[in-house]
């Protein structure tokens, strides 16, 4: 397997990688044209970190995205790309506008007290199923981690699910992430946030 990092022409790839991957979750509920405006704006953005895994046959088959400063990431990649967002939104808004509000909450959302944001943030990390268990994601997690260190950052941190979600936990702590804090995220979806603290690059 090798690793690397993403090219900015590799955002369908993403998208479509990020369906197969996560075939419940939100943001995969918002479609394929979302995703792909979503991925497109995150690897032209300088701020973004994007991994991926390429097999044997060449072929993407994972990938790990995230941000160089945790405070602020999302809205200034969204003013970065105001029209593409703007255009997908609009559609959003007819078919599927309970998304929008959900959407719209969790970027407003307050940070902890003791969360200053100072650090870099994992915030998508993606194995096509039939890669699961030949330690892919482990080998994107670290790979994501040496690229931020490369861009100066001492810490990485992530959020995922609290609730019925002790594998994936265990797989984090597994590799040196502990619990930051645990927090409530609309519409009342308990979740905690994952630290680590980065060595020092020799």
């Amino acid at each position: 397997m090798e690793y690397r990092t993403v090219y900015p022409s590799e955002y369908e790839l993403l998208a479509t990688t990020h369906q197969l991957a996560f075939d419940d979750f939100f943001l995969t509920a918002l479609g394929l044209p979302f995703l792909r405006t979503y991925y497109r704006a995150v690897l032209q953005f300088e701020e973004s970190i994007a991994v991926c895994a390429i097999n044997t046959q060449g072929k993407l088959v994972g990938f790990a995205t995230g941000s160089m400063q945790a405070t602020g990431y999302n809205r200034r990649l969204l003013s970065a790309n105001c029209r593409g967002f703007l255009l997908v939104a609009l559609k959003l808004i007819f078919t599927k506008p309970k998304a929008i509000i959900r959407l719209l909450k969790n970027l407003t959302k307050q940070a902890h007290p003791a969360d200053d944001g100072n650090y870099a943030e994992l915030l998508s990390i993606a194995v096509l199923p039939t890669e699961k268990g030949n330690g892919v994601g482990k080998g994107l997690l670290n790979y994501f981690e040496v690229e931020a260190m490369k861009r100066g950052c001492t810490k990485v941190a992530l959020t995922t699910d609290f609730e019925n979600n002790e594998g994936v936990v265990a797989f984090y702590r597994k590799n040196g992430y502990g619990v930051f804090y645990e927090f409530i995220t609309y519409p009342n979806r308990k979740m905690y946030k994952l630290i680590k603290q980065l060595p020092e690059m020799g």
